[in-house]
């Protein structure tokens, strides 16, 4: 474990020198602001019947769809290639290797940094989602929010969310740490994402592709969320051992 912690602490130094840990808030903040501005000069008003909690509801689905349907996955693609760069660049797998530490803390280190900003950025997320409404109280009041969000409901989505990404996370990470060239992740991360595009809005397949499962979350009236949670749980589980047991046979040139 006391390794594992080093390795995790080496992690968060050499990510002071990139971009990774400011893409935790870069990300959500662009999604709400982009949401903020298109409704504000938005000709159309929301119809919620002059209530708050349904206009509340209607602010926060849109940018968590945003969110899990867009940036989500292109968020994870990037964070993971980058992630795995920083040895594959300078080809620092060798002298990580070498060090007198059990091999697996090193691919464990980057799957849990990995999934630990992805949870800042739902965190993040969440507490933005209320600051762009209360921006839009003040630019637009026609939009008809008015005190504060659900919060419960809120959290849980992101939590859910979250969870369900999983799958996904151990996908990329495995990918980009297969892979030495940073264009081989990140083009599996695209065309995923495009290809979740079509398959995330069919109801029959949607939940079963790992890059739309974030996203059935919100889809229907919520009958696929305990699925895509534990199948988010249990195959990232499973795919992080898989990945971590070719790591283990592979030799670093």
């Amino acid at each position: 474990m006391s390794a594992l912690l080093r390795a995790l602490h080496a992690e968060s130094l050499k990510m002071r020198g990139t971009l990774a840990l400011w893409m935790c808030l870069i990300a959500p903040a662009t999604v709400v602001a982009l949401y903020v501005l298109q409704v504000s000069f938005s000709k159309l008003g929301m119809r919620t019947g002059g209530d708050p909690a349904k206009a509340w509801f209607a602010f926060s689905q849109s940018i968590l769809v945003l969110w899990l349907f867009l940036m989500l996955p292109l968020f994870i693609t990037l964070q993971s290639a980058l992630l795995a760069g920083l040895e594959h660049g300078e080809r620092q797998w060798k002298h990580l290797l070498a060090l007198p530490v059990p091999r697996s803390v090193h691919y464990l280190a980057k799957l849990i940094m990995l999934a630990a900003m992805v949870f800042a950025s739902f965190a993040i997320l969440t507490l933005l989602i209320p600051l762009g409404g209360l921006v839009l109280m003040w630019v637009k009041p026609s939009f008809g929010l008015a005190g504060a969000p659900d919060w419960i409901r809120l959290a849980t989505l992101a939590g859910a969310g979250f969870v369900a990404s999983l799958l996904v996370i151990a996908l990329q990470n495995w990918i980009a740490i297969r892979w030495r060239s940073f264009t081989v992740a990140v083009s599996v991360g695209m065309s995923a994402t495009v290809i979740g595009f079509l398959v995330g809005q069919s109801n029959r397949f949607g939940h079963w592709y790992p890059w739309s499962m974030p996203m059935q979350v919100l889809a229907g009236q919520g009958e696929h969320i305990a699925f895509v949670m534990l199948a988010g749980l249990l195959g990232g589980i499973v795919v992080a051992g898989l990945g971590l047991a070719e790591f283990l046979r592979r030799e670093f040139s």
